[in-house]
């Protein structure tokens, strides 16, 4: 009898516990169609595996709605995920045209979710073009982060394999060839030991140098030489603008003056010594003429009258 109310109890508890567990994964999953959401559609020219129906949907890491359907979009190239978001967060996506959906990795199972965030740069122009018409608002999405690395390494790649390895081991091998020559060169040892000697005499030189002006004191001259040009430009300052310099001028000009006189007192008296000279000749000639025959003195005819041409000669 104990074993039969036993039994009876066991079947009341499973029968109760099931009844609970069914209801709760029926009020579990009623909730989420009373929830009010908004349906948008995203469009992605790369692979979504690990992208499952059902998976979260976040906004700058808040979860913020979920995956309802995933599809080949139309044209047969992009693929076409449906998603229900809360109100607040698609109120978001219609203020902010930065905004974009990408590919996140969910740890490390695999699993993939949609990340909803601002962008910039390039990744504002990663959205693929459509060739038909949605069935909802499109969220624009961008690269996922493995596709973006994906993608720079496939650049790095082609960078690297555009580079000429074989012309620049080529030049590397034919400038080592040079060097090796230039090194055994016979020449190289003399023009070495040619500019040690001459490191040595110009070591030597600097410091004579150094010993002929150490104990010479060079602010001083310095500071003369700037005073002296101070003053110079001072000096051509005043003879240009100030009242020396036109001093200076007015003495220049009555110096030409002075030249240009001395000038003409110069011609005449080269011309009066010319009438000098002509007289001292004359009185010479009488002075003779007298010697050899004083007679003429007394006895002689007057001198003939003179001309008027004379008379302007004289």
């Amino acid at each position: 009898m104990a074993t039969e109310a036993h039994k009876y109890r066991v079947g009341v508890f499973v029968i109760v516990a099931s009844i609970i567990g069914v209801a709760t994964v029926i009020w579990l999953g009623a909730s989420r169609f009373f929830e009010e959401t908004e349906r948008a559609v995203t469009y992605f020219s790369e692979s979504v595996q690990g992208l499952d129906p059902g998976a979260s949907v976040k906004y700058r890491g808040v979860p913020s709605g979920r995956v309802a359907t995933i599809h080949i979009a139309p044209d047969g190239e992009l693929i076409e995920v449906i998603i229900d978001l809360d109100v607040d967060t698609a109120k978001a996506l219609k203020q902010d045209p930065s905004l974009r959906a990408t590919l996140e990795l969910s740890g490390i199972t695999g699993l993939r979710y949609i990340e909803i965030d601002r962008r910039s740069g390039d990744a504002l122009n990663q959205m693929p073009v459509l060739s038909f018409k949605p069935p909802y608002d499109v969220i624009p999405s961008s690269r996922s982060s493995f596709k973006a690395i994906q993608a720079a390494l496939g650049d790095v790649y082609d960078r690297v394999m555009q580079i000429d390895f074989a012309g620049i081991s080529h030049d590397a091998r034919t400038a080592l060839q040079s060097a090796t020559n230039v090194l055994r060169d016979e020449r190289l040892d003399a023009l070495l030991t040619n500019l040690k000697t001459t490191t040595q005499s110009t070591s030597a030189v600097m410091k004579n140098l150094e010993g002929m002006t150490k104990n010479v004191q060079l602010a001083p001259a310095v500071d003369n030489a700037t005073q002296a040009t101070a003053e110079a430009k001072a000096l051509f300052r005043e003879l240009n603008t100030g009242a020396t310099g036109q001093q200076l001028g007015e003495a220049i000009k009555q110096l030409g003056l002075l030249v240009q006189t001395s000038q003409q007192a110069i011609v005449s008296l080269q011309y009066t010594l010319q009438r000098l000279d002509r007289t001292a000749g004359n009185l010479q000639g009488l002075t003779d003429e007298l010697r050899s025959q004083p007679s003429r003195l007394l006895f002689a005819a007057p001198p003939a009258p003179r001309g008027p041409s004379e008379e302007k000669t004289k």
